[in-house]
C-alpha cells in the first residue's frame, strides 16, 4: 500500500472511531440485511474491516460464530466482547489457510491499494466450497471525490477482479440511511464469491 493511503494509517482510522463509535456503521441498511441472510446460519464467519462490530453483532445473532478483523486499535477495542477481533492491515489476513467457511468485507475492498493481493487472501483462509460477500459503491466514490478510496468498481470489474477464483454473482442496489439530517441513497454493489469444493477440483 502506498504511504498517501489513508487506509495505511491507523491514526486516521482509531480518531475516527474514537469519535463516531458504533454510530458509524449504523449505515447500509440494506447491505447488512442482504449479507446477514445471503451467509446463513451456524458458520465460522471472519469480518474485514469490521469496524466497531455492527454487522458482526448481526451475523452473530444469526447464529454464527464471528471474528473482526480491522486496522483500528479502537475500533476492535469496541467489539462485543463475544467477538474476537484482531488488529491487521489489509491485503495481509493472519490466520491459518482454511479458518473460516465464509469471508465478508462490505466497504473494503476500494478502500486497498492491491485489491486482487487482498482476494488471494481471503480464497486462502476460505474452506473447501466457502463463500465470500463484497459490497462497494456502484461506480461512484472515486479517489477524486472521497480521499479514503483509491478505486472505483461496475459490477463488471467487480466480477472480473473475482471471476479466477470461483463462481461469482452480483446485484446492484441503492443503499437508503440517514448521515446527520441528510439521507444518503448510496449505489451500491454486493458480490457473492463461491469457491468450488475439494471434490470439484478432483
Amino acid at each position: 500500500m502506498t504511504q498517501t493511503n489513508l487506509n495505511l494509517q491507523p491514526d486516521y482510522w482509531n480518531k475516527i472511531w474514537q469519535e463516531e463509535g458504533r454510530g458509524t456503521w449504523r449505515r447500509y441498511p440494506g447491505c447488512f440485511g442482504r449479507v446477514c441472510w445471503a451467509v446463513g446460519h451456524g458458520l465460522e464467519v471472519l469480518e474485514l474491516g469490521c469496524g466497531a462490530g455492527v454487522l458482526a453483532s448481526q451475523l452473530l445473532e444469526f447464529g454464527n460464530s464471528v471474528t473482526g478483523l480491522d486496522i483500528s486499535e479502537a475500533a476492535i477495542a469496541q467489539l462485543p466482547k463475544h467477538i474476537p477481533g484482531v488488529v491487521s492491515t489489509l491485503p495481509e489476513i493472519p490466520f491459518p489457510d482454511r479458518s473460516f467457511d465464509v469471508v465478508v468485507a462490505t466497504e473494503v475492498l476500494e478502500h486497498i491499494d492491491d485489491d486482487r493481493a487482498c482476494v488471494i487472501e481471503i480464497v486462502r483462509v476460505l474452506r473447501s466450497g466457502g463463500r465470500a460477500f463484497f459490497a462497494v459503491p456502484n461506480d461512484c466514490l472515486g479517489p477524486d471525490e472521497e480521499p479514503e478510496h483509491v478505486r472505483k468498481y461496475t459490477p463488471e470489474s467487480l466480477m472480473d477482479l473475482l471471476l479466477p477464483y470461483g463462481d461469482v454473482f452480483t446485484e446492484t442496489f441503492i443503499d437508503e440511511f440517514s448521515v446527520g439530517r441528510d439521507l444518503i441513497a448510496l449505489p451500491s454493489i454486493l458480490a457473492a464469491l463461491y469457491l468450488p469444493s475439494d471434490s470439484e477440483l478432483v
